[in-house]
């Protein structure tokens, strides 16, 4: 409050010497203008020549008024003797350096008379309303005792007197009105004042029965046990880190038998070495910025090295006369027990709720495993049931219906190999089987041969098969098998998931130190919340036994696994209703000491493989 009080004041001193000095800038220039008209033995011709001792002549007497002008602002003491006196020098100055020139030069008519107003309104900033009327008075003397020696009568009138008196009334009106909120605003300051005296009495008063209180507390034997040596809180009170007193609870805390033995030791041995500085910067903080109140969690060490959870708060105290550090150690190795036992047990209802939820999932696997292994098992013991019936009652027309039922019995034994291959590849990749053969080819190549090798069976569900590519040879290493098994999952789950008349689009684009295969299909699309679960182990978009499509949900697990493997990553994108896109980013690198791949029968597709990727899959 006093820091914006004196800023007030000081901005209202800067303002008050400025409007003054104006007054003799004002003063100066109008008498050089004039000057001309006065005084001739100055050898200035006309108006605006200057010669060395004009220059000197104002410039002497600016400087002379601008030096009296600080010495009359000084105060050097605030009674009303010395107030008064101020004020009137610096009236009877400023009057006299403005009324000079105009009877001097007996103009009647003059720029002089504007000048009065900047003196009223400096008065009445600076003493109030009583004296800048005052002010206000003799200046309207001196403007219009001008006019009356002057100034020209014309018909018994003088004209020049009447235009004046309302200028005199306007001086008279300024001091007034500002004179009344410049006094209002003296009465409250000085009331806030008062106010201010009144409060800071009242807390002197107030700290004093404190310290009274204090000191008959710590005089008194009764309240220091009570509040000292019987505290629970461990109580040190150090200066520099040299303990000066302990209580029974400090030293117990800090494992002595007796707090005598604490005295004069180093506090800040009780602190592990690599944080000892920044204690001491803390409690030298503490002392230099006087902090009352300084509260935190920390680790100390007792005489054996323990360490021991405690929340310290210290704060500055005099101690003698001197500053000293009072600390407050509260052993909180409870409440940490409490917070581990309970993060503990947040980590295991963590724990417990994944692993029900994976038993739930392994449940639903096996569940739909048994249905996968089944439905096979039941359409191959029916088809055996039917071709025993045929074979008592052989006939020549019943052949082609034997065939069709051995092709569906080899089409659900397909299903069973596929997934007891899926079931076997989850174990050997968890065990480290499962190994990278990685050769240098034309990747290209292998996959467009992939995608003609499954045309005929997508084009037999009127499907199109569209295969792009952006380059015609892209050399890389890669292991051929575990690619094929990918493109083969991927077109095959397009391929189950598209409806009649769809298409399926296979992209492949070089961006030099990648390839990026795109798989995209116009079917059903998967659900935003299942996104990322169709990669996941046993994971399904759609779990019901009542699902349009079989499957166990291995087949992109597995297909993540080897585009990993590889040093790739696989990304889906998919709109329910309007289909899904696959995208698999393969590093483009290259083996060394390893031959191009030209055996043509390594490259040919494997057409059982084929068979057994699509087992489940009805042609219709």
């Amino acid at each position: 409050m006093n820091d914006v009080t004196h800023k007030i004041e000081n901005n209202l001193s800067v303002m008050l010497s400025t409007i003054k000095i104006s007054i003799i800038v004002f003063i100066s220039i109008i008498i050089y203008i004039n000057l001309p008209k006065y005084w001739f033995d100055l050898n200035i011709k006309n108006n605006g020549q200057f010669n060395l001792y004009t220059t000197a002549f104002f410039l002497i007497i600016t400087g002379v008024c601008y030096l009296t002008c600080l010495i009359t602002n000084h105060k050097v003491s605030q009674s009303s003797n010395v107030f008064r006196i101020s004020w009137l020098l610096e009236n009877i100055f400023f009057m006299l350096i403005i009324a000079l020139p105009i009877y001097l030069s007996t103009a009647y008519e003059s720029e002089y008379k504007y000048l009065f107003l900047l003196l009223i309104i400096a008065s009445v900033i600076e003493y109030g309303s009583r004296y800048g009327i005052i002010t206000s008075l003799f200046s309207s003397c001196f403007v219009l005792g001008a006019d009356l020696l002057y100034a020209p009568v014309k018909d018994g009138i003088n004209l020049y007197f009447q235009k004046d008196l309302i200028m005199v009334g306007i001086f008279i009106f300024v001091a007034w009105i500002l004179g009344y909120y410049v006094d209002m605003e003296g009465e409250n300051n000085k009331k806030k004042d008062e106010t201010l005296n009144i409060l800071n009495t009242e807390l002197e008063n107030q700290n004093k029965q404190r310290q009274n209180m204090e000191s008959l507390l710590l005089k008194n034997k009764i309240c220091y046990d009570m509040l000292f040596e019987n505290s629970v809180n461990a109580i040190i009170v150090h200066r520099k880190g040299i303990i000066i007193y302990a209580n029974e609870s400090a030293a117990k805390l800090l494992g002595y038998d007796n707090p005598m033995k604490l005295s004069g030791k180093s506090f800040y041995n009780h602190y592990p070495r690599n944080i000892k500085l920044n204690i001491v910067k803390k409690y030298s903080n503490i002392i230099i910025n006087k902090f009352s109140k300084i509260a935190e969690e920390e680790n100390i060490l007792n005489c054996n090295g323990d360490f021991i959870p405690v929340r310290n708060t210290s704060s500055f105290f005099t101690y003698k006369d001197t500053p000293t550090v009072l600390t407050f150690l509260l052993d909180i190795t409870s409440e940490k027990n409490v917070e581990t036992l309970k993060q503990d047990a947040e980590k295991n209802l963590k724990l417990l709720n994944e692993t029900r939820e994976f038993n739930i999932l392994i449940t639903e696997f096996f569940t739909n495993m048994s249905h996968e292994l089944k439905t096979p098992v039941n359409v191959i013991y029916a088809a055996i049931q039917t071709i025993n019936i045929y074979l008592d009652d052989y006939k020549i027309d019943n052949i082609k219906k034997l065939k069709s039922y051995l092709k569906t019995m080899k089409q659900n034994c397909l299903r069973m190999i596929r997934l007891i291959n899926n079931l076997l590849d989850i174990t050997k990749l968890d065990s480290g089987f499962i190994k990278l053969n990685k050769k240098n080819g034309n990747i290209i190549n292998v996959i467009e041969d992939i995608v003609q090798s499954v045309a005929s069976y997508v084009k037999s569900r009127d499907i199109e098969l569209i295969f792009d590519t952006n380059v015609e040879e892209k050399t890389m290493a890669f292991d051929y098998d575990k690619i094929e098994r990918i493109m083969l999952n991927l077109i095959s789950n397009a391929f189950k998931y598209s409806h009649s008349k769809g298409q399926i689009y296979v992209n492949l684009i070089d961006e030099g130190s990648n390839l990026v295969i795109k798989v995209k299909d116009e079917g059903d699309g998967i659900p935003k919340d299942k996104l990322n679960v169709i990669f996941e182990r046993f994971g399904q978009a759609n779990r019901s036994l009542s699902r349009q499509c079989e499957g166990t949900g291995i087949g992109l697990y597995l297909v993540k696994s080897f585009t990993e493997m590889h040093g790739g990553k696989i990304s889906v994108t998919s709109i329910e209703g309007k289909g899904s896109e696959f995208s698999i980013l393969l590093p483009a690198e290259l083996v060394k000491d390893q031959h191009f791949m030209d055996d043509k029968s390594i490259l040919q597709t494997n057409v059982e493989r084929i068979s057994i990727e699509f087992s489940d899959i009805y042609s219709q």
